[in-house]
């Protein structure tokens, strides 16, 4: 009763009673991490012999008990602590009072804003939905059991119906997230706007803000002037997305990495002037050692699958396991050892860490900002040597791409974030470093070469019937890939193509010709490294034979 009495004076006498409490405290120093912040601050208090009452004020309006930690020291303690909220408001007065054109503006905007927040709930509920579909379609018979198809043409069937869909939810859920991150954008705007309108009538006053106070007993065994005490508290408000820009340079084959944070907070106080750091910990995550059990080696027993009590051929499963590998293999990328040779010695070793943290050099100011528009850092920025190459796969796309490659990208940390790429100082394309399975070298395209151009041509024979009594249709397929340089100087451009493999012992893919093609007759890929000199054109040819029962048709080929 006696707590509640005093909870309720503190109310009650308001600025008198905090004020002989109060403790102003400085912020030493933030730690922004992916999910949150840390926020370390520091006050001088004098300290009498006994119990002493302090409240430390300004603090987020997010943080818990549990989440503040307090410094100690061999001469006090702390006894007890708990928190106070308490929330200044002039939204409410401050929108009854607006001038009737201002009144007229302010309701136009919340009238958006309401739009904006329903196509919002919307998109959500169409996302999830979207979502649900997407795991239907990976819990297929195809993808969980290929196993149980009785024919191959009916596990491809399935195969291509699952990647059909899959591409089209993935679009729409593409779709719908990016019309609502510039419909937060477009909410940002307008509260910011509306916002504006309101301090404007309240002379600028905060809105809406709640301030937490903490409250602690401190137990002294002494009498102490301008004791030092610290504290700090984790608060989730934050939001940091990193990117960068990375300037390529052609000449020097050097790369410079800047990588930058956009960040932004909501927890109620500002952050005057203070050091920064940045962490890509996830602060607050952890796991726990995993158990192992027994492993038993043992041989891969050949199963066979029977359908109208007919046993599949070992060449029919072979095939079906290639057409399977296939649908989900991810293709190597090979790069000619010379073009990766910079003459330097290999570095003595290298340092890798779970997480990495940037220190800024200077400090800096975070204001509180409900909108959350953000603001940009530079954060840290890396050289590395860097190749380049063309590649080109023209049976999905006539076009040929021009790309980095980084073989020393360990060294630098980069982390998996969107890149805006500038080549020889000219902005070129947006692109994205992702490091999850790759090998030695890193790549990310920097866009599409527009002065070398790439046609595909496909020439098909007329059906050989072999004779009247022929039960068989013989076509030869050849295939022409015309490159052409319209540059001033030298290009080599990586070609890729592929045979096709038989998915059906009725089917018969022979006879395949691939001049100077690099050829796997296990995948079916061709691979040629093209050099083209200045106005050069060039062309490459391959070609195969199918056989197939007449009176049937096949796909395209």
């Amino acid at each position: 009763m006696k707590k509640l009495f005093l909870s309720v004076a503190l109310l009650a006498v308001g600025t008198v009673a905090f004020a002989q409490t109060e403790v102003q405290s400085k912020i030493d120093k933030v730690t922004i991490y992916p999910n949150g912040a840390l926020v370390e601050k520091s006050a001088t208090v004098n300290l009498r012999q006994g119990d002493n009452k302090l409240i430390f004020s300004g603090n987020a309006n997010s943080i818990q008990v549990d989440g503040v930690h307090f410094s100690s020291s061999p001469d006090w303690f702390i006894s007890a602590m708990e928190l106070s909220h308490n929330t200044l408001t002039n939204k409410v007065a401050a929108e009854k009072s607006l001038p009737a054109a201002a009144f007229s503006q302010y309701q136009t905007l919340a009238n958006k804003q309401d739009d904006l927040l329903l196509k919002v709930k919307n998109n959500n509920s169409l996302i999830s939905t979207l979502n649900k579909q997407l795991s239907a379609l990976n819990n297929l018979k195809a993808v969980k059991s290929p196993e149980k198809f009785d024919t191959i043409d009916n596990l491809k069937a399935q195969f291509e119906y699952q990647r059909s869909e899959a591409q089209r939810i993935n679009a729409a859920i593409s779709k719908a997230q990016s019309e609502n991150d510039d419909w937060y954008y477009q909410l940002s705007q307008i509260n910011s706007e509306m916002e504006a309108l309101l301090q404007r009538n309240t002379g600028g006053k905060a809105l809406n803000k709640i301030e937490s106070g903490i409250e602690v007993s401190i137990y002294a065994n002494r009498p102490l002037n301008n004791a030092h005490i610290s504290y700090s508290y984790f608060v989730e408000n934050v939001r940091c997305f990193y990117s960068y820009d990375a300037m390529l340079d052609e000449d020097l084959h050097r790369a410079i990495f800047m990588l930058k944070a956009s960040v932004s907070q909501n927890t109620g106080e500002h952050w005057r002037n203070c050091p920064i750091v940045f962490s890509t910990h996830q602060a607050g995550y952890a796991g726990f050692d995993q158990a192992l059990y027994p492993y038993y080696l043992d041989f891969v027993e050949p199963i066979t699958y029977r359908a109208n009590g007919f046993a599949k051929s070992k060449a029919m499963m072979r095939n079906t396991m290639t057409t399977m590998e296939m649908v989900d293999a991810a293709e190597e990328v090979v790069v000619a050892e010379e073009a990766l040779d910079f003459s330097m010695e290999p570095s003595a070793g290298q340092e890798f860490t779970l997480s990495r943290e940037y220190t800024l050099n200077t400090k800096q100011t975070i204001p509180f900002d409900p909108s959350m528009k953000g603001q940009t850092m530079l954060l840290t920025s890396d050289t590395t040597n860097i190749a380049f190459a063309r590649f080109s796969t023209p049976k999905i796309e006539e076009k040929v791409y021009y790309t980095a490659l980084l073989p020393e990208w360990e060294s630098l940390g980069l982390l998996d974030a969107s890149c805006a790429v500038y080549l020889n100082n000219k902005f070129v394309s947006r692109s994205d470093i992702a490091t999850s399975g790759v090998g030695d070298t890193l790549r990310f395209s920097i866009g599409e070469d527009r002065n070398v151009n790439v046609t595909r041509k496909v020439v098909k024979s007329s059906p050989d019937k072999s004779g009247l009594l022929s039960k068989e249709i013989e076509e030869t397929v050849t295939v022409k890939l015309t490159l052409k340089n319209t540059k001033n100087e030298k290009v080599e451009v990586t070609l890729k193509d592929q045979v096709p493999l038989s998915g059906n012992a009725e089917i018969k893919v022979g006879n395949v010709v691939t001049g100077s093609a690099e050829y796997n007759s296990q995948t079916g890929l061709l691979r040629w490294l093209v050099t083209l000199e200045p106005r050069q054109e060039k062309t490459v040819t391959f070609s195969y034979t199918v056989k197939y029962p007449k009176g049937k048709n096949l796909r395209e080929f």
